[in-house]
């Protein structure tokens, strides 16, 4: 019996059932992308399968910059995406008398998806130089609708559909993305999941549990003390010592640096903000089994170098605006650009006191049984629940008040 198609739509076709399931594979995808981008910007980090390496990591991909459009992240856009598919689709294979239309749209929908996936694949190669095996998976899908589409294009793609016909089909698509942006915006956490393991020294408000542990971290605030000082900002007399341990090729780190950044000008000296190296890298960190981030040792050693001669806090801001860039030629080329000479920069290197305090804070790290990066005290309190402006910001001000 012949295919029938018009307005009818197309229900004997046998591309249909095909497209479907990878739309619902993408859907599943896309919702466990989502569901992960909020652990992972809740809480730093994740033991997620999805990181397999320091080159295969879902994490480092869900805390660039790029994972985002406007505050939605990639994983909810997906969600409408294939949502969007799947109505266009069901409406295809029904006997609407927009059926036609809904199938054009749905090829023109699987086009765009393709370019999409490309520019995508190209930003995670030539920027990130690390790649999420959940966002593989949602452009294999992607690549495979429009194969199929392709094999079955003689019934598939309709004919003579005019420009208003597709624009109807597109809505539908658009109402389909923006219920699923809008079901995020209504739905989303604004604070840490609750699935998420917490330490036993998580900050506790009940007024049954144990009092935190609070750590004695020492602090050096003179350039000529031990190994010499720690880098700060605000006030040394602040009521309120917020001290992170960090890693600069860490994303996670980069966004605890913009929300300290910007608390800084909140607080001005009522707060005073302290850090520590913590390098996820064996050269010099005994404490990590291999090289995660195989610049992260030398990036410390140089920021500490570029703070004996007045700059490290832009050197540090650098570090972090750059850190997908981060190798032997861009930290040494930064740290030239803030006027170190060839000849600083090489001493620094090869320097033993420099590295002996970037590995002083790492043994202090050490004992304050610190696993992962970044990491905050507040008063000497570990805090867990999670590395947020609005966390900061409220955990600074019960501080004060």
């Amino acid at each position: 019996m012949a295919e029938s198609t018009g307005h009818r739509g197309v229900k004997g076709s046998s591309w249909l059932p095909v497209a479907a399931v990878l739309a619902l594979v993408g859907v599943s995808l896309s919702l466990y992308a989502t569901l992960h981008h909020i652990e992972v910007h809740a809480a730093g980090h994740t033991d997620a399968a999805c990181n397999i390496s320091a080159k295969f990591s879902c994490d480092e991909v869900a805390l660039s910059p790029y994972s985002e459009i406007a505050g939605v992240p990639l994983g909810v856009l997906g969600l409408g995406y294939f949502a969007a598919l799947l109505t266009l689709l069901g409406i295809g294979r029904s006997a609407a008398k927009s059926a036609k239309e809904h199938l054009m749209a749905y090829t023109v929908l699987v086009g765009l998806g393709v370019l999409t996936s490309l520019a995508l694949g190209g930003i995670a190669v030539l920027k990130l130089g690390t790649y999420c095996v959940v966002c593989i998976g949602i452009y294999a899908v992607t690549l495979l609708q429009a194969v199929n589409l392709i094999k079955a294009r003689q019934v598939a793609v309709p004919k003579n559909i005019g420009f208003k016909g597709l624009t109807n089909g597109l809505t539908t698509s658009a109402i389909a993305v923006a219920l699923a942006v809008g079901l995020f915006n209504l739905l989303k956490p604004t604070r840490l999941p609750e699935k998420l393991d917490l330490p036993q020294t998580a900050v506790t408000t009940t007024n049954s549990a144990p009092a935190p542990k609070v750590h004695d971290i020492p602090l050096s605030k003179s350039a000529y003390s031990g190994l010499g000082e720690d880098f700060r900002k605000g006030g040394d007399q602040a009521k309120v010592v917020v001290i992170e341990f960090a890693d600069f090729q860490c994303p996670a780190c980069g966004l605890l640096a913009r929300n300290v950044k910007q608390l800084h000008e909140e607080f001005g000296d009522k707060v005073l903000f302290v850090f520590r190296n913590y390098p996820l890298d064996n050269s010099c960190n005994n404490s990590i089994p291999n090289r995660m981030h195989e610049f992260s040792c030398k990036a410390a050693v140089l920021a500490r170098c570029a703070g004996a001669y007045g700059k490290f806090w832009q050197y540090h801001d650098r570090l972090f605006e750059g850190q997908q860039a981060i190798d032997d030629g861009k930290l040494k080329e930064w740290a030239q650009a803030l006027g170190l000479s060839a000849e600083q920069i090489q001493t620094c290197l090869t320097s033993k006191d420099i590295l002996a305090k970037v590995k002083d804070d790492i043994d202090i790290g050490n004992k304050l049984g610190i696993d992962s990066t970044p990491t905050v005290f507040i008063n000497g309190v570990r805090l867990i629940t999670g590395h947020g402006l609005d966390d900061l910001r409220n955990q600074i001000n019960s501080q004060l008040n």
